[in-house]
């Protein structure tokens, strides 16, 4: 509502009610009416109760097990002769030499890495006697927003692939796009795209979905849901989904400071290939001063483990076991580490 300017008395300007800060009157209903149909509001309502939350971020989606990985021994088994020898070159970069003993029926190989790493770049890449040839490349564009790349070109070409990945780190949420194999030309490849949030400061949920097109003509589609429950810093719950045929859970505990326990179950269910079956893994890490010995055993009567003997700093030596009760087979491996 205007309101004219009073006549000047006395030689003094009257200032208008605007200028004294009264704002006309607005129509509540109207108001509200703008605003119930107004998405910009409920956005804003989301992100002014989302900081009063103060919520931590998830982490990464890939990783929502990663405790479960560090334990159990599906990463750490190795069988025959094998030397890791790293030097480093100075604080960003260093080198690494691997020497893999031939098994019955499988040559002896060597492979050559380098890492360079700074604060916002990390650069990977190693090379083989087959001259098998994997790179990556991470790369931090600010705070929030992280770019990563991976190639791998190896003497069969059906093994060779190239992944570009775009990755944005929220206050309570982490946002990933990924592309592996993507051609501009006919729109073959694989994509995917994960959303990871954190609903309190100890459940996190997020969904991921696959776009894949091996071939023109073929597209297929599925979609994942995770769930991850850390009541504590000790203890924590994973559950994932992988399509609508495939179901993980995890339960990982840290018993004391220098003993970690976890079990796994994976369950998948394809009807059109008749494939129905379960396995449950259970695995323990014991971390001492001067070594470290991981055990895991599964429904399948496999047993194996680890241990790490740190016999001077910069040097380790790893033997490794496994038995297979069903199968009647058995692994043996015997390693070095030395870091100078």
């Amino acid at each position: 509502m205007a309101y004219a300017q009073a006549p000047k008395a006395s030689g003094i300007a009257v200032p208008a009610a605007a200028d004294l800060g009264f704002k006309p009157k607005v129509d509540l209903e109207e108001e509200l009416h703008f605003k119930f149909w107004n998405p910009l509001h409920y956005y804003r309502a989301l992100n002014q109760h989302r900081m009063r939350l103060n919520l931590p971020n998830p982490g990464q989606f890939e990783l929502l097990n990663k405790e479960i990985k560090t334990t159990l021994l599906t990463n750490f088994m190795f069988d025959g002769g094998r030397a890791d020898l790293a030097k480093i070159l100075s604080p960003n970069f260093q080198v690494m030499h691997t020497f893999q003993l031939g098994l019955p029926g499988q040559p002896s190989a060597f492979e050559f890495a380098g890492v360079y790493a700074d604060e916002n770049t990390l650069m990977h890449g190693k090379m083989d006697t087959e001259f098998n040839l994997q790179a990556r490349l991470n790369h931090a564009l600010s705070k929030q927003l992280q770019v990563k790349s991976q190639a791998q070109l190896m003497t069969s070409d059906a093994q060779s692939m190239f992944q570009v990945e775009g990755e944005y780190t929220g206050s309570d949420y982490t946002l990933n796009t990924k592309a592996i194999n993507p051609s501009l030309t006919d729109g073959t490849g694989i994509y995917l795209a994960s959303y990871l949030q954190s609903i309190s400061h100890k459940l996190s949920l997020g969904a991921e979905l696959l776009y894949q097109s091996p071939m023109p003509a073929i597209q297929e589609t599925s979609l994942s849901l995770a769930m991850r429950y850390q009541p504590s810093e000790d203890r924590a719950w994973v559950a994932q989904t992988q399509g609508a045929n495939a179901l993980t859970t995890s339960y990982w505990r840290k018993v004391s400071d220098k003993c970690e326990a976890g079990a796994e179950l994976q369950v998948v269910n394809l009807p059109s290939q008749g494939r129905r079956e379960a396995s449950c893994s259970v695995g323990v890490k014991y971390e001492f001063a001067a070594s470290n010995i991981r055990a895991m055993a599964d429904n399948y009567g496999k047993v194996s483990m680890l241990l790490e003997e740190k016999i001077a700093p910069g040097f380790s030596f790893l033997v490794s076991g496994e038995l297979d009760h069903l199968k009647g087979e058995n692994k043996f491996g015997i390693g070095l580490n030395l870091e100078s």
